[in-house]
């Protein structure tokens, strides 16, 4: 990748909360670091990470995308060649974070963390099958070995399930008018095969701007199956991580935010069951180290407008 190539890259997002981030990293200085980055996208948070890291440390990347792990890899390997880091990287969702690492014969880790929802190449450029600025297939597959596309929700799914993806993971005031005319145009023989087919549509019932973004963000969550993954991934990493060592979530949904401070809160108590005598043998493993989510600065804000829905939580591993 030529340096003209990479800071087109870099200009194209802008990372989130990345000081927050790189500052709560403790490095090991006796010991092997093993550190897992769930969302590799362009590495732009890896990049800093890495700088931080010894000789012979790991550092784990995910991502479900191939095309980000195609572009990334190459120049991360060149500019940490003589690091001694060992750099690995694994084409899959975080969902299936244990048996991943299971295969790369690690079973303990000392630092995670997430930045999750979608990078702004997603959402910029149009063959990356998430926006609706331009017409385009109506797909939304991080992993495009998954079977299921947005074309095919909308264009299969009942009215009441339409309304339930909707309101539930986009929060959208209009969802029963969308889905019913979504319906109506199916009975019509309409089959809705591009972004900008459903974007029109949506225009057509709601002319709030945001009722787009609200749209595509439910059918994005519907389609790569997110906050289940997040809940099941999240888990695993705390039975990963040792102890002492931390896990940082970044999120920019209220929904996947309420579903790691609700993980966080349960796995800090001694007992999560609503028994008079507990019996749920729970026992807490983690120490929160935010009570309240870490937030982007104003400065942040005006430099990258795209941060300030994002929050971050941190734990400790006790």
């Amino acid at each position: 990748m030529t340096l003209k190539e990479e800071k087109n890259l870099k200009d194209l997002h802008k990372s989130v909360l990345l000081f927050e981030l790189v500052n709560w990293i403790k490095i090991f200085k006796d010991k092997q670091n093993i550190i897992v980055d769930c969302t590799l996208w362009m590495a732009w948070h890896a990049r800093e990470v890495i700088k931080k890291l010894n000789s012979w440390d790991i550092f784990v990347w995910f991502d479900a995308d191939k095309r980000n792990l195609d572009i990334a890899k190459p120049y991360l390997e060149q500019d940490f060649r003589e690091s001694w880091i060992k750099l690995l990287f694994v084409n899959d969702n975080f969902y299936n974070l244990r048996e991943r690492l299971t295969d790369l014969w690690i079973d303990e880790i000392t630092w995670i963390y997430y930045d999750l929802g979608i990078s702004s190449l997603h959402i910029d450029e149009a063959d990356r099958w998430f926006s609706f600025k331009l017409d385009w297939p109506l797909d939304m597959r991080f992993d495009n070995s998954k079977w299921i596309t947005a074309s095919q929700i909308v264009n299969s799914y009942k009215e009441d399930e339409l309304i339930r993806i909707f309101r539930e993971y986009g929060e959208e005031q209009s969802s029963k008018k969308i889905a019913w005319e979504i319906i109506t145009q199916r009975k019509k023989g309409f089959r809705f095969k591009t972004t900008k087919d459903l974007a029109d549509l949506i225009w057509k019932i709601s002319k709030f701007p945001k009722s787009k973004n609200r749209i595509f963000q439910a059918l994005r969550i519907e389609v790569n199956d997110e906050l289940w993954v997040i809940e099941k991934s999240v888990l695993d990493a705390i039975s990963l991580l040792k102890k002492w060592w931390n896990i940082f979530i970044i999120s920019f949904h209220s929904l996947e935010d309420r579903i790691v401070k609700n993980i966080f809160k349960n796995e800090s108590k001694d007992c999560i069951c609503r028994d008079l005598i507990c019996n749920c043998k729970h026992k807490k493993c983690l120490q929160i180290l935010t009570k309240k989510p870490i937030l982007p600065t104003s400065d942040e804000i005006k430099i990258n407008p795209r941060s300030r829905s994002a929050k971050a939580r941190l734990a400790l591993k006790i």
